[in-house]
């Protein structure tokens, strides 16, 4: 008699898991302003100043929820742009100025916490393991009449790989009665720890172990992101 209780006990509990249970998959992308920030670069002052930078996300998405809890993977194809600009002088007098452009491939693999409510509002919060797979430093300018282009590869110059902070809140918005519905909604990353990498003119920012001979005083690097989400979801229940 035991044995049968506790079996329709199972039944139960399994049943109600299930009638509560329901899955997402989702395509996305994201429009960013994005930012490489670091101490060193902002006491620079007129020589190296940031301006502003776009980037982009695209990739899939998978949201599982009970009731209205739900825990989301994520695999985002990236683009993290910064942006500088600056300008020479002598004794204030002009001799020069330049801009600059940090353009950072990556991979994004978000793991969110998730509170939907029954119209399809949320908010979403968790960790990010980003990926760098390039990076890619451009300057143009002139000084004392003279213009001048560079161009380099300065993917060494950063890790390989940084944990971010995501928080983002959206809706989900029904199409009808299909299953189908248009995401839309706003998401901003900050990553924590050091992500090294160059300034503004292309200098090494170092790192704590190994300082740079441009910036002994080692600061570390920080990216950021903010922007819109938007995509279409799929439901099963």
């Amino acid at each position: 008699m035991t044995k049968l209780s506790a079996t329709f006990v199972i039944i139960f509990l399994t049943q109600n898991f299930f009638s509560q249970l329901s899955v997402d998959v989702q395509g996305k992308g994201l429009g960013n302003s994005t930012w490489l920030l670091n101490k060193n670069i902002s006491d620079m002052g007129a020589t190296q100043d940031y301006t502003l930078a776009w980037g982009s996300s695209y990739g899939v998405a998978a949201n599982a929820y009970f009731g209205m809890t739900g825990l989301g993977i994520e695999f985002l194809y990236n683009t993290h742009n910064a942006s500088f600009t600056g300008a020479y002088s002598v004794n204030d007098v002009s001799t020069g100025s330049y801009t600059s452009n940090i353009k950072l491939q990556t991979i994004q693999i978000p793991l969110l916490l998730k509170f939907q409510s029954a119209k399809g509002a949320y908010i979403e919060l968790g960790p990010q393991m980003t990926n760098i797979s390039s990076a890619q430093f451009d300057r143009s300018g002139e000084i004392i009449g003279v213009n001048f282009d560079e161009s380099k590869d300065v993917t060494d110059e950063y890790t390989s790989s940084y944990i971010s902070g995501v928080l983002g809140f959206g809706s989900k918005i029904a199409l009808s009665d299909l299953p189908l519905g248009l995401l839309l909604g706003v998401r901003i990353q900050y990553s924590f720890g050091d992500m090294m990498g160059v300034d503004g003119e292309g200098y090494s920012l170092g790192s704590s172990d190994n300082p740079s001979f441009f910036h002994p005083t080692h600061e570390p690097t920080q990216a950021i992101s903010g922007g819109i989400v938007f995509g279409i979801t799929y439901t099963v229940k």
